[in-house]
């Protein structure tokens, strides 16, 4: 990509490998990723302007938090689920 005044490098970790990977397809239309390891990844973010970087990052940010919160949902799902299944 072409240079561009206004740029910044975001690295996400997850201690869960199945939840970095999770969270890093969530991206998968918005951003192209990085994988650093096992537990993290980063993507990069160049704009021409200050306000055009602030809005990606925000988008990407936005993006991530849903996903996240998706995860918690579906983790807490799973967790009841096996305390009924232990409970017959």
């Amino acid at each position: 990509m072409a240079e561009t005044p206004f740029s910044l490098v975001c690295t996400i970790q997850r201690s869960n490998v199945r939840q970095r990977k999770a969270m890093q397809e969530s991206m998968a239309s918005e951003s192209e990723t990085t994988s650093i390891d096992d537990t993290q990844f980063s993507f990069d973010l160049h704009e021409a302007n200050a306000k055009d970087l602030r809005a990606m990052w925000n988008t990407r940010i936005r993006g991530l938090i849903a996903a996240d919160e998706i995860l918690k949902v579906i983790e807490t799902a799973g967790s009841s689920t096996n305390s009924d299944s232990n409970e017959l």
